[in-house]
């Protein structure tokens, strides 16, 4: 304080000497703009400070080790773990084993009596579930070679189609390299040590990525397949995120439903992106995505990300906004009528009803625009004037309407896109394993094996048998 004191005294002195009173209420004006300023600065960089992954967009992972709160209704009433319902996972025993090893009773543990031609009353069986020695199994295919005493020219028996060189590997071996490196995202040398500490046996680094290679290659057609299914699916859920490629930002796309999933790579995150995958220029159903202004201009029904407002509204319930609350629990409350009518076999919510739940919505949207109302055009300006974060939040609430709330109106549609974030997981996991793709095609080939991949796990498929079917010639037929 003494500091600024000493400061402003020869600028007080001299707005006196100059001006007087006025001059010196002129510099307290001006201070009292800047002072305005900066506590406006330090408000927002204060609330850039408390974005995490519950109220924004920011990934879960930039949260680092503090805990964020969810979203979801508190005191349910239910207990912590499993559910009633829920299926659970435990160690059952073989109805089969593949060995068995009788273990006799010849004497009496307690009086040491021979039991050796006593009749057995029972069998208390254990049973030990464990690997067998892996090793790699190796096949030679000799062919004979003739002359035939007719034409006397010399022939070589036909090797089968899938025996092409002098060595090489097998369906089972490519498959398990290309499982290892492109779904359980693991470097091509450490695959080759995998492989190694498992089977005995290390692959180059080259075979791993020729693997791979030869695989996209054969789910090719598959993939094909996947993208017919997705392109007739009445629901459809997208979304985008970024991957570095040959050291440049890029993107890649998914669209995918329940039981399919369709990766795209592209250099572009727009209207040239979306259409990378061949399926959202002509799809005619409706597309379930967040607020990102590409999607808007396919002309299709929509359906918006849910779990993405509930995130920018808890922000401004920080900050103090009821209204923004109260709307997170007017979509709860939605989300709640629309769970319960599918599980009661509806196929809609009777309009009295969703009239009732449509109402603190629309109530509480008008309240907050009241609240936050729009900054007129400046005369001169040119271009849209900037609102507030506020404003611009109520109003997508209030124009996008009919496609926040089409999953009350359309029981089909999901309340959230967790489908399509979900899919995306694993990409961004590879990102940071890897870094980055060295070349477009590894990145595509990645779509191609992961949109398979993604597939058949939904599907409930065995994945390595569907993947060492496709090295084999017959990839899983989607369509059939």
């Amino acid at each position: 304080m003494t500091d600024r004191v000493t400061v402003l005294r020869p600028a007080i002195q001299a707005a006196l000497d100059k001006g007087g009173i006025d001059a010196i209420c002129e510099i307290i004006a001006a201070q009292e703009v800047t002072i305005s300023k900066l506590e406006a600065r330090i408000t927002e960089l204060e609330k850039r400070l408390n974005k995490n992954s519950s109220n924004s967009s920011k990934p879960p992972s930039s949260d680092g080790f503090k805990r964020t709160k969810s979203l979801r209704p508190k005191n349910t009433g239910r207990k912590p773990g499993g559910q009633p319902g829920h299926p659970g996972q435990t160690l059952e025993q073989a109805g089969n084993p593949d060995i068995i090893i009788p273990i006799s009773l010849e004497t009496c543990p307690e009086c040491s009596s021979d039991l050796g031609s006593e009749p057995v009353l029972d069998l208390e069986k254990r049973q030990v579930l464990d690997l067998p020695p892996i090793k790699i199994q190796v096949t030679e295919y000799q062919a004979e070679r003739k002359i035939c005493p007719q034409c006397g020219k010399p022939f070589t028996a036909t090797f089968p189609a899938n025996v092409c060189g002098p060595i090489q590997y097998g369906p089972a071996m490519q498959a398990t390299m290309s499982y290892l490196n492109v779904r359980q995202l693991i470097p091509c040398a450490r695959t080759a040590e995998v492989c190694q500490d498992l089977f005995g046996h290390r692959p180059s680094a080259g075979s791993v990525v020729q693997a791979v290679v030869q695989c996209a290659n054969h789910l090719a057609p598959a993939v094909d397949e996947i993208r017919e299914i997705v392109a007739q699916a009445p629901v459809l859920h997208a979304d985008e995120t970024g991957i570095r490629c040959i050291g440049k930002g890029h993107w890649l796309h998914v669209v995918s439903t329940g039981a399919h999933t369709l990766y795209s790579y592209s250099p572009h995150r727009g209207a040239e992106g979306l259409a990378a995958g061949q399926v959202l220029p002509d799809y005619n159903g409706i597309l379930v995505h967040d607020f990102w202004s590409s999607y808007d201009m396919l002309d299709i029904d929509h359906g918006r990300c849910n779990a993405h407002l509930m995130r920018e509204l808890k922000a401004f319930v920080e900050d103090g906004h009821a209204w923004a609350g109260n709307i997170i629990t007017a979509l709860i409350d939605m989300k709640e009528a629309a769970d319960q009518a599918r599980a009661n076999g509806e196929t809609e919510i009777p309009d009295d009803r969703l009239a009732q739940l449509q109402k603190p919505y629309d109530d509480w949207v008008a309240i907050g625009l009241e609240a936050h109302p729009e900054r007129p055009k400046q005369s001169g300006k040119r271009g849209r004037t900037a609102q507030s974060k506020e404003t611009n939040l109520l109003r997508r609430l209030r124009d996008k309407r009919e496609e926040v709330l089409r999953f009350t109106t359309d029981l089909q549609v999901p309340f959230d896109n967790n489908q399509a974030e979900r899919d995306l997981r694993m990409v961004k996991v590879q990102q940071k394993v890897s870094g980055c793709f060295r070349s477009d095609e590894g990145a595509k080939r990645f779509c191609t094996i992961s949109s398979y991949i993604s597939t058949i796990r939904k599907l409930g498929l065995n994945l390595m048998e569907s993947i060492k079917s496709a090295f084999n010639g017959d990839p899983v037929k989607f369509t059939s």
